[in-house]
């Protein structure tokens, strides 16, 4: 392809890289910016004088156009030469310290011995850098969640006392979107430490409509004892003339070049967790991916993402982060509306979901009341015990038993039966045992929670078009009788896991049983209760 492509003389080379430089100084996405089309520079074959152009061009280098000067000075330039020019750049006192800021941003990523010590003396003020930083920082932490969580981890790992300070500096020194963006994680995340309630009175004073929104947020599920210093910097944010939420609109503007991936989850599991992803598409067919675990005790539960992944790359991590759980796939409406369900359970939230799940600003949720979609769509009837057993085997089951340390009810329990056998009990009636323990492992609480997990399911089957099985879900979920012998069920199931476990697990065991009396105790639970484990 390259001898089909005209030779340019060192002015059309000039004009071409000219108009290059020019059309894309307004983007500031280096992984855009690395597929950009220039086959016509790449065919040419005096490729020294496109550097020496752009050499050239880096004198006048500014914040806007310093990102596709560098993608195009790390194509055609050789490192070493390049860091060395850098470097030169650096020491000259004719360069401005506009783009010596620009150099040093290159140069850092280039070369190991950077340091700001090292560089900060051919600067005219070396807080510029500093400040130059940080504001960078701010503004990369808006577009690209990953920068906002490596900010958050550092200040996480401060003591306290610093924690404050930068803080403190941060608010003094910005304000506004950019400086709210990094501090609503820091308040939101741990509201009722010393940082937390150092950040939200910087909040405050933000002028900042992310702040408006976020307080406003923190008012439906705060503790009553914050309540009123949120309250307070909410009235802050008013009288500064913040008084909209558009919150929304300001991050869907920041998703128009990206599009909804992939959006999955599992079953609820015997503990009520979930694992839930979900993916956008950019235009570079690069993949924004974001992991979140909830459960329907505490809501979300933890976070993790990657802010630009391959295809290939996703689909990796989607396969060894479900390994052999049923996965299944939903749409993005109905995924955010299950974690607009579980923030409601929720006092505070890890930084990494309050900073990735801004991702999903463009969706509209379906409706929150998963009950009532249930109702409009099924018909609870009667169930069978030949329909029971169909439950007992169903995907969704698959997972529902009680380890060891699940609760001091079902400890005890479990701490009973091994004291009978190791005393040769053989002949325990272990159901009876359970019909004992049932009403006190499923206390009210627990039994509510185990129903909202059959609403859960109920609602999945619905969603992935096996509506006869969420009917008989539902039907379940609505026979107090049944729920007691399917819950049965789940102690036999668990008590089997747990003697299985033993034969695996020395530390488990810890000399309890022999191999040998471990076969001869599963057998004995096989034996009564096979059909249903």
């Amino acid at each position: 392809m390259t001898e089909l492509v005209k030779q340019l003389n060192p002015f059309e080379v000039k004009t071409y890289l000219l108009k290059i430089i020019e059309n894309f100084s307004a983007i500031n996405d280096l992984s855009v910016l690395k597929n950009l089309n220039v086959d016509v520079l790449d065919a040419q074959q005096d490729k020294k004088t496109i550097v020496k152009l752009l050499y050239k061009e880096l004198n006048n280098a500014t914040e806007s156009n310093q990102y596709i000067l560098r993608i195009l000075l790390e194509r055609y330039a050789d490192k070493t030469d390049l860091t060395a020019h850098l470097w030169s750049m650096l020491k000259n006192s004719m360069v401005s310290n506009e783009t010596k800021i620009v150099v040093l941003n290159f140069l850092r990523d280039l070369d190991s011995n950077w340091s700001y010590d090292t560089c900060g003396q051919y600067l005219e003020n070396e807080d510029e850098l500093v400040d130059n930083d940080t504001k960078l920082l701010l503004k990369n932490a808006i577009i690209n969640p990953e920068v906002q969580i490596d900010f958050l981890d550092f200040v996480n790992s401060l003591n306290a006392k610093d924690k404050i300070t930068l803080i403190d500096s941060l608010g003094n020194d910005y304000s506004e979107d950019a400086l709210a963006n990094i501090l609503v994680p820091v308040f939101l995340s741990n509201p009722y430490s010393e940082e937390g309630m150092a950040a939200l009175n910087k909040l405050g004073g933000s002028k900042s409509q992310l702040a408006y929104h976020a307080l406003n947020e923190a008012l439906k599920y705060a503790k009553e004892d914050i309540q009123p210093a949120i309250r307070k910097n909410l009235s802050i944010l008013k009288l500064s003339g913040i008084r909209e939420d558009n919150t929304h609109e300001f991050y869907k503007a920041l998703l128009v070049d990206t599009k909804p991936y992939i959006f999955c989850l599992t079953y609820p599991d015997g503990h009520g967790q979930q694992a839930l992803i979900f993916t956008r598409e950019k235009e570079n067919e690069r993949i924004q991916f974001v992991a979140v675990v909830i459960d329907d005790y505490n809501g979300i539960r933890d976070c993790f993402g990657f802010n630009d992944i391959s295809k290939f790359e996703c689909d990796k991590i989607i396969e060894r982060f479900y390994q052999d759980e049923q996965v299944l796939k939903i749409t993005p409406e109905a995924l955010k509306a299950i974690l607009l369900n579980a923030e409601k359970l929720s006092d505070k939230f890890p930084y990494e979901y309050i900073c990735w799940k801004n991702l999903l600003a463009d969706t509209e949720p379906e409706s929150i009341d998963i009950k009532a979609i249930l109702n409009k769509n099924l018909s609870p009837a009667e169930i069978s015990e030949t329909d029971l057993e169909k439950l007992y085997s169903d995907e969704f089951t698959q997972h529902w038993f009680m380890d060891y340390g699940y609760g001091d009810e079902f400890n005890e329990m479990i701490d009973i039966l091994n004291l009978r056998l190791q005393n040769k009990e053989y002949k325990i009636d272990f159901d009876a045992i359970i019909n004992l323990y049932l009403p006190k492992i499923f206390y009210p609480e627990e039994l509510k929670a185990w129903r909202e997990r059959l609403v859960m399911c109920a609602y999945l089957k619905l969603l992935t078009g096996k509506k006869e099985r969420a009917e008989l879900i539902y039907s379940l979920y609505s026979d107090e009788n049944l729920i007691c012998e399917f819950l049965k069920n789940i102690l036999r199931r668990s008590v089997y896991e747990y003697y299985f476990a033993l034969k695996y697990d020395t530390e488990l065991n810890d000399g309890k049983f022999s191999l040998n009396e471990l076969d001869y105790i599963i057998k004995l639970i096989e034996k009564r209760w096979v059909k249903n484990v």
